[in-house]
């Protein structure tokens, strides 16, 4: 089966003109995968999201498949284009001068009779009935290094669409700075270049001639990475030779044979004949979408970087986190058993008073319930209820100190981050909106930060939490807290058995069984002693455990809390990201393919990396 391939053209009378060329088996396959591929770049591009720009270069390359071969002419000003132009059709179609003539993009196609039309777009259109423009259109561009800079901002968006280029360039100024550049650009959308040296017959002979198309070659191989076809012209001779005519057969055959211009027109007229220029329209595509390909391949792995040091910053967060915990653990059982110790100093003391307060010689003191109490609120209290006081408010000064600390790290953390100029760098221009959704995630989480900070109340956060603790406390020992502190509430719980035990003593003395009964009482004063002390001990433990934990949780629940957003920003983009990668890697290996299958791999771009411009003059 043969598919047809249709070229749109215009008339020289406004009307659509289409033109309708059978494609072989083979020319019909490739346009139908070519046509896929280009499908799955552009869902590509829109998933990215492309620039407007970028995606409708890939919608006009897709459109351009069924129009007119076009063949662009680009070049600096004075470099002759439009003589050239004029030289080819054999009339002054094109206007030509010393100083920018062209000051828009010039469309020559077919037509009956010679016309100049302002298309809506701005574009001139003209018509001439030169045979070989049935089937191609060429444009005249601005120059690319005129004085009005719009003019090479034309000539450089109307490049993309180019089917082939013919670059001119001057005999007595050739392979400029400039030109490079520009020729560079051209490359770099996968076009197929051919270089027309013009004004060869400024040159003195055929040596000096040589030596200039030597010096092009090889500056295009060195600086460019591709062997050019070069075609060294005068289209001055050229347009002599066709206005001088059948007039003078001779003067026309001399001008024209020192024009060289025969090879020239053979390869526009022959050379691109309908399976030349259907491989070119294959190819122009093919160009177009490797570009972009390839750029926003470079814009996925540019983004894939900065969002793995945003993976990584998101890791050490977190792994500073576990640090975090990890050491308010470990600080918090130094702090737990300072506390720990003041009782249990206490708890010695009593064992001492209950031994030498329970006997028989003081048994006169025993009835002396006041007395008693006194002396074991100086012997055994002592200063245990300021010594638990202020080992727990240390305790808490540390944990609120911490908690600011870590939210103080983490705030600096993430403003070095969101402070990279590197990562604004390396995304560049593509798809700017993942920089600003990552910009304005990160000052979020910045501001979160900042605002814990500034707002951090330590004094008030303390006596939250102090008042918590106490409370807990408090419950257990039944009892108000109010304003008493938590060592007032170990120091009265435990105080209650001397309380008891007096009381049992005075009666059971009073009864006359008192003096065989003292090492019972007092062997049972220590224990119930010990008992509650302990209780108090465990019960203070656990609570400062279960304050010690909520708090930490509520930290690091706080933290991580204000950075979500930013982590699942990262992850799901690394995701999306990743998976558009290895799309476009699979797009530019089918491209690659099929551009091996049309035949173009000599017309794919090959530039050297960040070629570094030297000094070179021509001969």
């Amino acid at each position: 089966m043969r598919g047809v391939f249709r070229f749109r053209g215009r008339t020289d009378n406004g009307r659509d003109d289409n033109q309708k060329i059978i494609l072989s088996d083979r020319q019909h396959e490739l346009l139908s995968e070519e046509q896929a591929i280009l499908e799955r770049l552009a869902t590509a591009l829109d998933a990215f999201p492309a620039t407007e720009e970028d995606r409708a270069s890939l919608t006009h390359a897709v459109q351009q498949l069924g129009e007119l071969f076009l063949l662009v002419i680009v070049g600096e000003f004075n470099a002759g284009k439009s003589a050239f132009i004029n030289a080819l059709v054999g009339a002054e179609v094109m206007p030509e001068g010393v100083t920018p003539t062209t000051a828009v993009i010039n469309l020559l196609r077919f037509g009956e009779r010679q016309t100049e039309t302002m298309l809506p777009d701005g574009v001139i259109q003209r018509t001439f009935p030169a045979d070989f423009l049935d089937e191609i259109t060429i444009v005249d561009t601005p120059g690319t290094n005129a004085i009005i800079r719009e003019h090479e901002a034309l000539t450089q968006s109307f490049v993309p669409r180019s089917d082939l280029v013919l670059f001119v360039t001057s005999a007595d100024r050739p392979f400029t700075e400039s030109e490079r550049e520009f020729m560079a650009e051209i490359r770099e959308w996968g076009k197929k270049i051919v270089i027309i040296l013009n004004k060869i017959d400024l040159l003195r002979d055929d040596q000096s001639r040589q030596q200039v198309i030597q010096f092009v070659r090889e500056s295009v191989q060195r600086f460019l990475g591709f062997t050019p076809e070069i075609f060294p012209v005068s289209a001055l001779l050229a347009q002599q030779a066709k206005s001088v005519g059948n007039r003078n057969p001779g003067e026309r055959d001399r001008l024209w044979e020192a024009s060289r211009f025969e090879a020239l027109e053979q390869y526009v007229v022959e050379t691109l004949d309908e399976e030349g220029r259907i491989r070119l329209k294959l190819l122009n595509p093919l160009g177009i979408s490797e570009h972009l390909t390839a750029r926003y391949l470079k814009a996925t792995d540019d983004r894939l970087a900065v969002l793995a040091d945003d993976l990584t910053t998101i890791d050490n967060i977190e792994r500073q986190l576990n640090l975090y915990r990890e050491d308010m653990h470990r600080q918090f059982a130094y702090h737990l058993t300072r506390v720990e110790n003041i009782i249990h100093r206490m708890n010695d003391r009593g064992d001492e008073f209950f031994e030498e307060t329970i006997r028989i010689g003081r048994v006169f003191d025993l009835m002396n319930s006041d007395r008693i109490k006194n002396e074991f609120d100086r012997k055994v209290v002592g200063d245990t209820e300021r010594a638990i006081d202020q080992g727990i408010d240390e305790l808490i000064d540390w944990m609120v100190e911490q908690d600011l600390r870590v939210w103080e790290a983490v705030n600096e953390y993430i403003d070095r981050r969101r402070l990279n100029k590197y990562a604004d760098e390396l995304i560049g221009e593509v798809g700017g909106q993942f920089r600003y959704d990552r910009r304005a995630l990160l000052e979020s989480v910045s501001k979160r930060a900042q605002e814990e900070v500034d707002r951090y109340d330590s004094d008030a956060h303390a006596r939250e939490l102090s008042l918590s603790v106490r409370n807990a406390v408090a419950t257990v020992a039944l009892a108000e807290a109010g304003a008493v502190g938590l060592g007032a509430l170990v120091v009265a719980a435990a105080s209650t058995a001397v309380v008891d035990i007096t009381g049992i003593l005075a009666a059971s003395i009073l009864a006359g069984v008192g003096l065989f009964v003292l090492p019972v009482k007092r062997r049972n004063a220590r224990e119930d002693f010990r008992k509650r002390s302990a209780e108090l001990e465990e019960r203070l433990m656990s609570v400062m455990r279960e304050q010690f934990e909520h708090e930490l949780n509520r930290s690091v629940g706080r933290i991580t809390d204000a950075i979500a957003p930013y982590t699942r920003f990262v992850r799901s983009s690394q995701d999306r990201f990743e998976s558009l990668g290895r799309d476009l890697k699979a797009i530019d290996d089918d491209l690659r393919s099929l551009r091996h299958r049309i035949g173009g791999d000599s017309d794919r771009p090959n530039i050297p990396p960040n070629p570094e411009p030297e000094a070179a003059t021509a001969p």
